[in-house]
């Protein structure tokens, strides 16, 4: 009985910021290649056209397969994986998610899929980063999706799998593809030796993220988390944290629906920042909170802002004079200034980014 681990990856843009990260994201994906290797995950395959993680991932014991040319389609080339090594159960999750998993993790994620005819295992049923199934031929009866995102409720509704989410925790939730993300990971007491020295954004983002775990740790302060926050991270904060914690969760699922893509995305924050502007508006956060989390990508949204990722990237490393995106670049001028210590991201920022850095706030860092 064999039960296949299947990895993606797919390069960035050229700037620095995004050739830095697609470094950590091969970093990553190697370590967990070798730990599912280890779980008795067989065959390991790695579905990449980039000839730095080919390398990478064939040193890590995986089988490189490249992609179909054209516009890269998660479903076709996960179905594709399937038919070619003839296999039944299969774990997929791109580079940069797992940092964090064991591998006893990965061996019960296995155990599981062997021990049912039927199962959809994910780390979040509505947009998922990890997804484990059995049987792959269950992909035969639903519309192939183009991203990871949608498909464990796929699976479920058209596929008919029952499904489970796996255990939260900072190693199901943590997907590593923003600077914040990489530079709270080595924080973490259980990240891998062989990633501590990954090159994150200690410069630009420590000394945000230690006063955040500072404050997250010390009574009578409060934390403001804003963005597609799930209930279980409202839930974990409320039991894990001795500080206070508000708490604005609005547009979960937002890409995996294509509300972002519609314009069709709204958040109560957006309108408050129509009205007000940039600086007043980090003005009223500060009023609001004693530190700030913020999934900034529902207000972009919400605005009709499309920046680019290098743009994006820059954001979130506060770094406004390099970026193109005019409002954009007000709105990170504004945040970089602002009176309480903020980091932006994305999705993962106020889900395994703030599981990660809490759970490490209580272990001594910082």
């Amino acid at each position: 009985m064999t039960t296949a681990f299947v990895m993606f990856f797919g390069r960035g843009g050229g700037s620095e910021v995004e050739e830095r990260l697609d470094a950590v994201r091969i970093a990553i994906g190697s370590s967990v290649l070798k730990r599912a290797a280890r779980a008795g995950f067989t065959p390991l395959v790695a579905v990449t056209a980039d000839a730095s993680a080919t390398q990478a991932f064939r040193d890590s014991g995986a089988t490189t397969v490249t992609p179909e040319r054209g516009t890269f389609h998660f479903g076709t080339e996960l179905k594709r994986v399937a038919g070619r090594f003839g296999v039944e159960r299969m774990c997929a999750m791109g580079a940069g998610a797992g940092a964090l998993l064991t591998e006893d993790d990965l061996l019960g994620i296995r155990r599981d899929l062997e021990g049912s005819e039927a199962l959809v295992l994910s780390n979040n049923y509505y947009s998922a980063d990890l997804v484990a199934f059995t049987p792959a031929s269950a992909l035969d009866a639903i519309a192939l999706p183009a991203t990871d995102n949608p498909l464990p409720r796929l699976l479920h509704q058209q596929g008919g799998l029952p499904t489970r989410q796996l255990t939260r925790s900072a190693a199901t939730l943590l997907d590593v593809d923003t600077p914040a993300d990489a530079t709270v990971l080595v924080r973490h007491p259980s990240c891998p030796g062989d990633l501590r020295g990954i090159p994150t954004w200690e410069a630009e983002l420590g000394a945000r993220i230690d006063a955040l775990m500072r404050l997250v740790t010390t009574p009578d302060k409060e934390l403001l988390v804003a963005g597609r926050v799930g209930a279980p991270v409202w839930t974990f904060l409320e039991t894990q944290t001795a500080c206070r914690v508000r708490m604005l969760a609005e547009e979960r699922g937002m890409q995996a629906a294509g509300r972002d893509a519609r314009g069709e995305a709204r958040t109560a924050l957006g309108f408050l920042y129509a009205e007000v502007g940039p600086e007043r508006f980090f003005e009223r956060m500060g009023e609001l909170g004693d530190g700030m989390l913020f999934d900034s990508r529902v207000l972009f949204a919400h605005l009709g802002w499309h920046p680019g990722p290098a743009d994006r990237f820059a954001s979130d490393l506060f770094s406004h004079e390099t970026i193109a995106h005019a409002d954009v670049r007000a709105f990170t001028k504004s945040a970089a200034t602002a009176g309480i210590p903020l980091l932006l991201g994305g999705q993962t920022l106020v889900s395994g980014v703030l599981w990660t850095m809490v759970e490490a706030a209580w272990v001594g860092h910082p």
